[in-house]
């Protein structure tokens, strides 16, 4: 069995795309098969020991860098759309985890790696366990901030500390030593967190940020740098719940922020706290909101207002 894609030069840079129909399943049958790979291609193999897949496949209809196809409401087959750049960060960070036996992340069944011209491997393909009737966290996210301001129905359910317990337990997978540095997430946010209908969470996508450099991306740094991106994201999903309901008072929603961040940030320090250097934690706020100030301004207008509004509760704006 040939494998069911090809690399090639388009668009100034190299790319991967599929071949035939029903790619995404033939890739599996060739990864459980051990099919021969063409020169410059590996696998990287996973936790997940091979099980049958039923046929069948559907995309994930969300925006997204990449391309996801759900094959058998098994697993999640996600094709790299973008330039194959090296260095990539999601290899080592995917071994490291895997290793540590890090449980808050979808099963990793494989990646398939490609040999950049300038000596990188860089994922092409990376296939993870489906986490069934899983919420994305930004839906799930602002459903607990509508609940707890009284746009929807509440109680929500409790998620705060679950998350510094995960993000703890993240970084010390990742951490080079007790005190750091670490291999971060480096796209840490809200977003990342799927949540099935039990409540646990699992953290996803570790591409690192796809707006800078690709020696950037792979950059170990304080933990400070994923948690203050994470306190940014949960002050986020406050702006946004209340720009869309300016009847909830704006005390409603600091209050939301504040209890979130200060559960999060508890369990994070009793998990992980010599990791983190709470000093640089204002530094690299003040950081990310700017950079999500540049994001509006290249690729989302309609964004704006968030770091706007950010800035304005820092008496910035």
């Amino acid at each position: 069995m040939d494998l069911p894609l090809v690399v090639e030069l388009a668009d100034g840079g190299h790319r991967a795309r599929p071949l035939g129909p029903d790619a995404s399943s033939r890739l599996l049958e060739c990864w459980a098969t051990g099919v021969d790979l063409p020169d410059g291609f590996r696998w990287a193999h996973g936790s997940h020991a091979w099980e049958t897949v039923p046929p069948g496949e559907r995309t994930i209809d969300v925006d997204q860098t990449n391309s996801s196809v759900v094959v058998g409401d098994r697993v999640v087959v996600k094709w790299v759309t973008t330039p194959l750049v090296g260095p990539h960060p999601a290899p080592e960070r995917l071994h490291r985890l895997v290793e540590a036996g890090f449980e808050s992340m979808p099963e990793v069944w494989f990646d398939l790696e490609w040999l950049t011209p300038d000596g990188h491997w860089v994922p092409v393909v990376t296939a993870v366990a489906l986490v069934r009737d899983a919420t994305d966290g930004w839906t799930w996210c602002l459903d607990e901030a509508r609940a707890a301001v009284g746009v929807l129905p509440g109680p929500g359910l409790p998620f705060a500390h679950r998350l510094g317990e995960v993000t703890a337990a993240m970084h010390l997978a990742l951490a080079d030593s007790p005190t750091g540095p670490v291999a971060t997430h480096g796209d840490f946010h809200i977003g990342q967190v799927l949540r099935d209908p039990a409540g646990e969470l699992y953290v996803i996508d570790f591409d690192g940020n796809p707006t800078v450099p690709p020696a950037e991306r792979v950059a170990h740094r304080p933990a400070a740098y994923d948690v203050a991106g994470m306190l940014v994201s949960l002050e986020n999903v406050g702006h946004v719940v209340q720009h869309h309901h300016p009847e909830v008072s704006e005390d409603a929603v600091v209050a939301w922020t504040d209890d979130v961040q200060t559960q999060f940030l508890t369990a994070y320090r009793d998990g992980a706290g010599e990791l983190l250097e709470e000093s640089l934690l204002t530094t690299y706020v003040d950081d990310q909101i700017q950079r999500e100030l540049d994001y509006a301004d290249a690729y989302l207008p309609r964004w704006r207002y968030v770091p706007e509004a950010a800035l304005r509760r820092r008496g910035r704006w």
